[in-house]
């Protein structure tokens, strides 16, 4: 990233140091991965595109007291770049259901290995469309990282990367990726004016909206979300740490550090995982978790030195 990026970067956000920032990252990294030990738990009863409109919708009506004379007052520029704010929540809200959508089609194994192209993908669309490029270390640093990936997501067994059969869900995965990797860049694009909670509402609110075809299909296809008092204490958690608290500081700490270096922290994710299937769901650590955990922190320590 280049100095002027650097600066822009903290006159958007002067309350928020470098350092701050890449802890806000790593926490919304862990807020992804409680949010996905809860969906494991529950999506055999709960769909879970539909437990996703509904935690969006919820996160809507909490920030709505908080945020509503905010957005009155910046309606102007609201409606001024409306494309934009449609568009996050667009990307935000298809990576998700691409996601879930392609599970139909792949096997978890397969999803979460095209999975780890994301901080590459993130690096290539970063440098072409905003011109800011990584320096040699940070390229072993994705790399390392990626490697580390793979190593935990293989359990160490070659002949699962050898028996990976490709298929429509695996573009699909791709194209998930590619979502995910636009609404990070767009993070530096959106205008001034609006603080953290109000932005985050509007991008929530357009991408409910974005995303209303898939639940209708979901629906239909599927069924309908059960509409119980345990599904409403799911989606009421799930609205406040994922769609509310890790959307305010990934969005926040992406901004002040950049995409492509926010985008490796998406590794930790496994590793995360890990840890909290082992705390909460009784299941082992091995030493492939290790070693890929190590592979996957060194990698992000090389991306994020002398930043």
């Amino acid at each position: 990233m280049s100095d002027n990026k650097n600066t822009e970067a903290a006159h958007s956000h002067p309350n928020i140091s470098i350092g701050t920032a890449y802890l806000m990252i790593a926490i919304t990294v862990l807020l992804w991965a409680i949010s996905v030990i809860i969906a494991r738990d529950v999506h055999d009863e709960i769909p879970l595109i539909g437990l996703t409109f509904w935690r969006w919708v919820i996160a809507i009506v909490v920030l709505l007291p908080f945020v509503f004379k905010d957005v009155v007052k910046n309606l102007d520029i609201i409606r001024r770049h409306w494309v934009t704010y449609f568009l996050q929540g667009t990307y935000m809200v298809a990576g998700g259901a691409l996601l879930f959508t392609s599970l139909n089609f792949t096997t978890a194994i397969n999803a979460s290995l095209v999975n780890t192209t994301q901080p590459a993908m993130t690096a290539l669309l970063t440098w072409v469309i905003m011109k800011d490029r990584l320096k040699g270390i940070q390229y072993f640093g994705i790399a390392s990282a990626i490697a580390g990936l793979i190593f935990m997501i293989s359990k160490a067994e070659i002949s699962t990367l050898l028996n990976l059969n490709l298929n429509i869900g695996d573009l699909i995965v791709v194209v998930a990726i590619l979502s995910y990797s636009m609404y990070a860049i767009g993070l530096r694009k959106l205008p001034p004016g609006l603080s953290t909670f109000p932005t985050l509402f509007v991008i929530l609110f357009f991408g409910m909206f974005s995303l209303l075809p898939f639940y209708i299909g979901e629906t239909i296809l599927v069924g309908p979300v059960p509409f119980t008092f345990h599904t409403f204490v799911i989606a009421l958690i799930l609205a406040i740490i994922v769609s509310i608290g890790s959307l305010a500081l990934w969005n926040n700490g992406n901004r002040v550090v950049g995409p492509h270096r926010a985008s490796v922290f998406v590794c930790l994710m496994p590793v995360y995982g890990s840890i909290l299937a082992m705390t909460f769901l009784g299941e082992e650590i091995f030493a492939y978790h290790i070693i890929g955990a190590v592979f996957v922190i060194a990698g992000i320590f090389m991306v994020v030195r002398n930043h």
